[in-house]
Parts: C-alpha cells; sequence; structure tokens
C-alpha cells in the first residue's frame, strides 16, 4: 500500500525539501500523465532561497487509487480550494509544462476571481498561447493503439515510458484523463494578468513550432519574455537547469519589484 501524507497540502503540493527560510515557493505543476516525482531532481538545481512545491494530482503515483479529474474547471477548482491556505505564507510562482502550462494559467485565474493572491510570475513551458486554437484532435473513442499512436506523434510521451510496457499501462488511464481534461478547455478572453510571464519551449516540438509561444503577450499587462532550447516536446527533460536558472532569475525579479508594496496590494494584484 502507498503512503499518503494526511496533510491535505502535503496530498496536493509535494515538499521533497522543505526550506523553511527560503524567499519565496515554486509550485510545479506536472505534464499529462506525469505526477509529482517528475520535478523532484528539480530540487538541486533550485537556489537555496527557492522551496519547491511540486503538484500531485489525484489518479498518479501514490494516488493512483484515486479517480483522475476529465474536467478542467472542476480540477482547477479544486486545486484553488487546496493551494489557498498556502498562498499568504510567502510569495509564490508558478510553472508547469504542457498540460501543466495550462493548470498554471486557469488556476492563476481562478485564484484572481476569488481575490486570492496571485503569482508573482508565470513560467509556462510547451504550450502555445490557446487564443488561436491548440493544434489538436479529438482522442475520445480511439483504442489504446490509436490513442498512443497519435501521442507518440505529437511527442507526448517520454522515450523511457515508452520504452517500459509495465509503465505505459500503468499511466496509460491517466493520461488519457489528462488529454480530456485538456480537450474540455475552452479559451475566454479575459483581462490580462498583471505580472510577468516567461515562456518556454523546444526549437523542434512539433506543438509549438507553428508558434504561439509569443503570444503569451497578449495574457499580461507586464513583461513577456521567451526563450527557447533544442528538443522537442520533452526538452525540458534535458534543459531542465537552464530553465529553472532563467526563471529563477525572472521571479527574482519580480519579488525585488514588489519590495515597498504592502501585504493587501499583492494579495490583490
Amino acid at each position: 500500500m502507498p503512503v499518503v501524507p494526511q496533510d491535505p497540502a502535503a496530498l496536493w503540493f509535494r515538499c521533497f525539501e522543505p526550506r523553511p527560510h527560503a524567499a519565496w515557493r515554486l509550485f510545479a505543476f506536472p505534464f499529462a500523465g506525469s505526477g509529482a516525482a517528475v520535478y523532484r531532481p528539480w530540487t538541486v538545481h533550485l537556489p537555496s532561497t527557492v522551496e519547491l512545491r511540486a503538484v500531485q494530482l489525484p489518479g498518479r503515483q501514490d494516488r493512483i487509487a484515486e479517480p483522475a479529474e476529465h474536467d478542467l474547471a472542476e480540477l482547477v477548482g479544486r486545486l484553488a480550494d487546496e493551494i489557498e491556505p498556502l498562498l499568504t505564507e510567502r510569495p509564490f510562482a508558478f510553472f508547469g509544462h504542457s498540460m501543466g502550462a495550462l493548470l498554471a494559467v486557469e488556476l492563476t485565474r481562478e485564484l484572481r476571481r476569488r481575490g486570492a493572491p496571485q503569482p508573482l510570475a508565470l513560467g509556462l513551458s510547451g504550450w502555445p498561447n490557446p487564443r488561436g486554437g491548440l493544434p489538436r484532435e479529438s482522442y475520445e473513442g480511439l483504442s489504446d493503439e490509436q490513442f498512443l499512436d497519435r501521442v507518440t506523434r505529437l511527442g507526448g510521451i517520454p522515450d523511457e515510458v515508452l520504452a517500459a510496457p509495465e509503465l505505459l499501462d500503468l499511466v496509460l488511464p491517466t493520461l488519457r484523463a489528462d488529454f480530456t481534461v485538456v480537450e474540455s478547455h475552452v479559451y475566454r478572453e479575459q483581462e490580462p494578468f498583471d505580472l510577468p510571464v516567461s515562456v518556454f519551449g523546444g526549437t523542434g516540438d512539433p506543438f509549438t513550432v507553428a508558434g504561439g509561444l509569443a503570444d503569451w503577450q497578449y495574457e499580461t499587462s507586464s513583461a513577456t519574455t521567451v526563450r527557447q532550447y533544442p528538443g522537442r516536446h520533452f526538452y525540458l527533460l534535458q534543459h531542465a537547469p537552464a530553465v529553472l536558472g532563467a526563471f529563477a532569475a525572472d521571479v527574482r525579479a519580480a519579488l525585488d519589484a514588489t519590495e515597498g508594496r504592502t501585504k493587501e496590494d499583492l494579495a490583490w494584484r
């Protein structure tokens, strides 16, 4: 039996190395089919002034017995309920890759709607701005073989998972649920954020190669920075130190810019 944390915050937001004196906290959202463990190696790449909280969604790893969510709005609502108590403890930022980027954006919107604190910055990786429509087809009704073939051609499964059939069988139901979550998303134009957005992508990513990364500038009235690295959709697995270094610097600049502002100002940004 897997050991699941009893603390609700620890259940949803895994802290592999507590850093009680960290200046800010990074919440990292997983890509489709993955869980918090994919971000465990990041702890060694982050400055000691940053505490990592990796998001663990239902239906994966030690939460495999729980049903995975199939609807984006419901998942974002649950995330907002769970994360709100953590947002007044210290400044924070969101980072997400692929589906995780979509979750980070929609959660930020939901927190703003609730009048909850906003992140210092957003780090969005491997995901084009959906305002122009996502390069996707419907995955509903496909057989497992058809689904895997389509996702593989998109570059949507890491090679190490494809090479392990027993692991693939384990993650397939969650992966299909996550693609349903993505398909349930409907872009709705809203007031731009008032926070910087750092955008990252692979130069050979078929999901973003046609453009769309730079279009995140339309979602914020603050600065948008786009950086690309060699690789396809999972370029991040090879370039995590560089991406983290760049994003940490961006967040540090945003944190410095908040000096002198009141707690109330920051909570209602």
